[in-house]
């Protein structure tokens, strides 16, 4: 298990990338407080427009990056996101465990000195229930205590929200939710929150061979149908004799 705060964006970034498009089989625990708290509150990668900090007195400017959609572009097959406080955290986190592979999870966690209540907008319980949608296989995609949900805009293909009346989501077009559409989950993870709810749980799950099981699958094949010999080996090719 490897884990970091937001800060890894920048500095563990490149062997972050290394490992998910490799597929090695490990969790990857991003904490994303937009801060670099550690470093006395500079402005981050993920830091939102407008953050005020030492660096960005004035307002950053920068566009924040987004760790899951970073690691969907990197060849990620498990992407999933929550909160610290979530009740729903830790069946993400098996789910992680269970998956073989690279496994992306995206936490996010206030920096309570730099970087206070950052996420009430969408983790505060007055407001949860609105702000987020949770991502669960093979169930809809609905929030605002299923009132509204998520449904695709086929001819501008992207997503949108819809009003659900009486609970009938079908026929509002909400959709199902399912781990292993990978455009979905591009779709997900990039939905401008505001406008979109915040969405949260096991967002994308598609395993495929890891990069041990590769390596050591194409060991066995290199060896198949020989025997270890060292001295045959030592003898191979060029050889001499030294007199004395």
């Amino acid at each position: 298990m490897i884990t970091g705060d937001g800060d890894g964006m920048s500095i563990g970034g490149n062997h972050t990338m290394h490992i998910i498009r490799r597929n090695v089989n490990t969790q990857i625990l991003l904490f994303n407080n937009e801060i670099y708290g550690l470093t006395k509150g500079q402005y981050s990668p993920t830091s939102r427009e407008g953050t005020h900090s030492p660096t960005s007195p004035l307002g950053s400017v920068d566009h924040p990056a987004s760790p899951c959609a970073f690691a969907l572009g990197a060849g990620g097959r498990f992407i999933a996101r929550s909160y610290d406080v979530s009740k729903d955290l830790p069946s993400v986190l098996k789910a992680a465990h269970a998956h073989q592979g690279a496994a992306f999870v995206e936490i996010f966690q206030n920096c309570i000195v730099y970087n206070k209540d950052r996420f009430d907008d969408f983790t505060a319980k007055p407001v949860a229930d609105a702000s987020q949608v949770w991502a669960r296989h093979g169930e809809p995609l609905l929030f605002a205590k299923g009132t509204k949900g998520i449904a695709l805009d086929t001819e501008a293909l992207a997503l949108k929200v819809v009003d659900v009346v009486d609970g009938d989501w079908q026929a509002a077009g909400v959709l199902v939710h399912n781990v292993t559409n990978r455009t979905i989950a591009h779709l997900l993870v990039e939905m401008p929150f505001g406008p979109f709810p915040m969405a949260l749980g096991v967002i994308y799950d598609d395993p495929r061979p890891t990069f041990e099981s590769a390596l050591l699958g194409q060991d066995a094949k290199a060896r198949a149908g020989k025997s270890a010999d060292l001295g045959k080996l030592l003898a191979k090719g060029q050889t001499w004799t030294v007199a004395g």
